[in-house]
């Protein structure tokens, strides 16, 4: 099973792309664990996805809530303007 995820701004370039595919065994986890095993696999990109925003079928998601291999996905970090 695969997580295919979304990612932008910074996080794509310290993640490698536009789009990351995590392989793993299970097929429901909440927004914590999935920033977890991203943070596990990308080190360098742990901070930013601490703070980062999920969304989870175009909707933002709450830290709780599961998220499945058939979602869609996205992980938008936090932008500052002026």
């Amino acid at each position: 099973m695969k997580y295919h995820i979304q990612v932008f701004a910074g996080l794509a370039e310290l993640m490698g792309g536009p789009m990351v595919t995590v392989p793993t065994d299970q097929e429901a986890m909440t927004i914590t664990a999935l920033k977890g095993l991203l943070s596990e696999r990308f080190p360098e990109a742990a901070a930013q996805l601490q703070s980062a925003f999920v969304a989870r079928n175009q909707v933002y998601a709450a830290p709780e809530e599961l998220v499945s291999i058939h979602d869609e996905i996205a992980i938008i970090p936090p932008v500052s303007g002026g």
